[in-house]
């Protein structure tokens, strides 16, 4: 086989010699094979990315993709984030896109614009980083992004979640393939390979790399769990034995998630306006843990967060709305509402974004809920808010009534709504409202739920 992959390698006018030297690697080919195997189903021909830290995972990570990509005759972007929070990450952002352009790989930086933030900042790195991603893969319609996680991450993943008490699903949070949000997945193909033998392919292309001073600071607790794992691992705790309890632990997860479709069909509802509902007769009739998964799915789907909230938090949420006297509470960017036989997610009315449309058949992301755009005319302007009391008061004043629409009145105020420079609403996707003063088509603005795109 490996010959056989040499010879049509060696085909390609853009084979360099390093690529060749990699070839007469086992212990490289033996990564490149498997890398291979787990992505072919998926990427097969089409455009990928990959999430390059510079570090040296990463970097191996660009070894064994640009492999890929000359074996299979296709391209891929790797993607750079430049989160701000160091000094220094500007300047190693570019040295990392220097590296990788040496190496005939397209690469992108992609730049945080946000606010600073000084405390969770591993977490608020990480969802930056995430968010960056889809953003640019989807706009891209890139479907696919390839991270360098690895055994070690998935040791050290473990033992945090262990520590703040997670469920079944926590403990196995690191999956080959994960559905990020709709048409556009995460893909981990290196979680079987340790973090030295990444290295190993790494020496091989490239002369240096970037080490995160984070990695050794112990304020993080990432960083003391590996100090934990490397004493643990010499008492006899061989990592080997944590991959072990992973593995039965997926398939435990695997009967789970049977019965949690089954209950989903059942008990969870999913709208286009953006909210939805879960039937409290769960309550009585299905396990705790199928009742903790299905919130989270309604959570996920109303806020988009990646990560659910703690489970303490979801299991006094589910502890509080068996209680006859609750009426709501707030919980992953969500207000929950129980009202008589349902209990109802909405986006919480807070920190909702205000769009400017500027441009003739723009589209954006709204709120990282709506698809909105707008076909403009000449240099005229929209501004996309949320309805708003502001907006309902609007639609009361000019006398509209939104005949056969339903929709419950905390969903109704963070829709997506459509006004000019001058303050007046012209249109509200969902309702039927439309502004009478202008001659608006039918497909002058419009507004799709993100999660049913």
């Amino acid at each position: 086989m490996l010959q056989f992959y040499k010879s049509h390698l060696m085909k390609r006018k853009d084979l360099t010699a390093v690529n060749l030297k990699l070839l007469e690697e086992k212990k490289i080919n033996h990564i490149y094979f498997q890398f291979r195997e787990k992505i072919l189903p998926f990427v097969g021909k089409s455009k990928f990315a990959i999430g390059v830290s510079g570090g040296s995972d990463s970097l191996a990570l660009s070894v064994l993709a640009r492999l890929y990509a000359l074996e299979n005759n296709s391209n891929f972007v790797a993607l750079i984030i430049d989160h701000k929070l160091r000094k220094e990450s500007a300047r190693e952002a570019r040295k990392t896109l220097k590296n990788l352009k040496d190496k005939n790989i397209e690469s992108k930086i992609l730049t945080y614009k946000g606010k600073n933030f000084s405390s969770n900042i591993q977490k608020l790195a990480r969802d930056l980083r995430y968010d960056l991603f889809e953003k640019y893969c989807i706009k891209n319609k890139i479907k696919f992004l390839i991270l360098a996680h690895h055994q070690d991450d998935l040791v050290e993943n473990f033992y945090i979640r262990l520590i703040r008490g997670s469920g079944i699903k926590g403990l196995t949070s690191l999956q080959n393939v994960f559905e990020y949000s709709k048409n556009f997945y995460l893909l981990r193909p290196l979680l079987n390979f340790t973090k030295k033998e990444l290295l190993e392919v790494t020496k091989k292309t490239y002369l240096q790399w970037i080490e995160d001073p984070s990695n050794k600071d112990d304020k993080f607790l990432r960083v003391r769990v590996r100090k934990m794992k490397n004493k643990l691992q010499k008492e006899g705790l061989d990592p080997r034995r944590i991959i072990k309890t992973i593995e039965n632990l997926n398939k435990a997860k695997s009967s789970l998630d049977f019965y949690v479709h089954k209950s989903e069909k059942k008990y969870l509802d999913f709208y286009k306006e953006g909210y939805s509902t879960i039937k409290l007769s769960i309550l009585k009739n299905e396990a705790q843990e199928v009742i903790f998964r299905l919130i989270i799915k309604a959570i996920h789907f109303v806020s988009g967060e990646y990560y659910p909230p703690r489970s303490d938090s979801l299991n006094s949420l589910i502890k509080n709305i068996s209680q006859k006297n609750f009426k709501s509470t707030t919980l992953g960017g969500c207000l929950i509402e129980k009202n008589k036989n349902l209990l109802s997610f909405f986006r919480e009315d807070r920190n909702v974004p205000t769009e400017t449309l500027n441009k003739k058949q723009q589209r954006k992301n709204w709120d990282d809920r709506f698809l909105v755009f707008g076909n403009l005319k000449n240099s005229q302007r929209l501004i996309v808010k949320k309805l708003g009391n502001n907006g309902i008061e609007y639609l009361k004043k000019n006398k509209f009534i939104d005949y056969g629409v339903k929709i419950p009145a905390h969903a109704k105020k963070t829709l997506p709504s459509f006004w000019n420079s001058r303050g007046e609403l012209l249109f509200v996707p969902f309702v039927n409202f439309k502004n009478r003063k202008y001659n608006i088509k039918n497909d002058s603005f419009g507004a799709s739920y993100l999660r049913f795109v």
